[in-house]
């Protein structure tokens, strides 16, 4: 076929379509943004065509990610080898204290176990300052800076299980959460929200995604999950601007973008990209790019992608 023939047979197609021709010849320019088509209301009807308002919606509450449970084991057993450390720290040092004593006042104790006191106290010493780097190193300035008390009772809560640890993954565009912020967490898209206090940042990276993790504590009747269990968490969103939310059924994905298509006139349509979402259980939230009042195409969104489509093609 010739190119003037596919031109006319491309040109009759996007009349009984009801395609404004100047639009078709406009989406040929390569990298220019789609532009708008015209469809009739009859047509529409035909291809299935549904629209719906957009309505104002207010930020969520942070970004979604994932979390898992983590074995509290590790951290009872490096608390208990602190816990030894500094009671035998404790008795060296008093013992070198003695003997110190003795040595000062009437000789009865030598030089020689005067410096093996020290020696001892010294050991274990060492051995307090490796166990509370250990602590900082493998669960960060949360867990290591926590007061004496207040980490026995977080350890005795997860011993008995009444409090679970739990890593969630932090997106790189995400803020750190502060400590004591709330992350809500649900075992599946149905399950009821619970939520977790931070503690604070793990300082190691998750080997597979290579995320930073953030250190929270989940406590009463829901700290009952297994060990390695993985959850859907949402992060607390610092003062995100309102928006609305897109319905699933108006998204479509071409050239590994999603778009969504809104209705600027009765019978006029433009595709728009959707950037800078973030997945809802019901649609995706934007702040920014669509406007409470716009309507959009919920069905038929793919046959609309087939009358634009002609137009990209025109110059085969």
């Amino acid at each position: 076929m010739t190119r003037y023939a596919r031109t006319r047979r491309s040109f009759g197609v996007l009349l009984a379509l009801g395609v404004g021709v100047s639009a078709a010849n406009d989406a040929q320019v390569s990298g220019a943004p789609p532009q708008p088509i015209t469809v009739s209301v009859a047509e529409q009807a035909r291809l299935g065509v549904l629209t719906q308002a957009l309505a104002a919606a207010p930020a969520p509450a942070g970004l979604v990610t994932t979390a898992r449970v983590l074995d509290p084991g590790p951290l009872i057993q490096l608390d208990a080898d602190l816990a030894a450390a500094s009671a035998s720290l404790a008795a060296s040092r008093a013992e070198a204290s003695r003997t110190r004593k003795l040595y000062a006042q009437d000789r009865t104790a030598s030089a020689r176990a005067l410096e093996m006191a020290d020696a001892q106290a010294q050991a274990d010493l060492q051995r307090v300052n490796g166990a509370q780097r250990r602590l900082l190193l493998e669960w960060g300035e949360g867990v290591a800076g926590l007061p004496a008390r207040r980490r026995a009772a977080l350890l005795n809560d997860l011993a008995h299980v009444r409090s679970e640890l739990v890593r969630v993954e932090l997106p790189p565009e995400a803020p750190v959460p502060p400590a004591g912020a709330v992350i809500r967490l649900r075992s599946s898209a149905a399950a009821t929200a619970m939520q977790a206090k931070v503690l604070g940042m793990l300082p190691v990276a998750d080997p597979r995604l290579q995320t930073r993790g953030v250190l929270a504590e989940l406590s009463g009747a829901q700290a009952t999950l297994a060990v390695g269990q993985m959850l859907g968490a949402q992060l607390p969103a610092p003062g995100a601007a309102p928006g609305v939310v897109l319905p699933r059924g108006a998204l479509l994905r071409k050239d590994s973008k999603v778009w969504v298509y809104v209705q600027t006139a009765p019978t006029t349509f433009v595709r728009r990209e959707v950037t800078g979402f973030q997945p809802l259980a019901d649609g995706w939230f934007v702040s920014g790019g669509f406007a409470p009042g716009e309507r959009v195409v919920t069905a038929g969104a793919a046959a609309l992608l087939g009358v634009e489509a002609p137009a990209a093609g025109g110059g085969d």
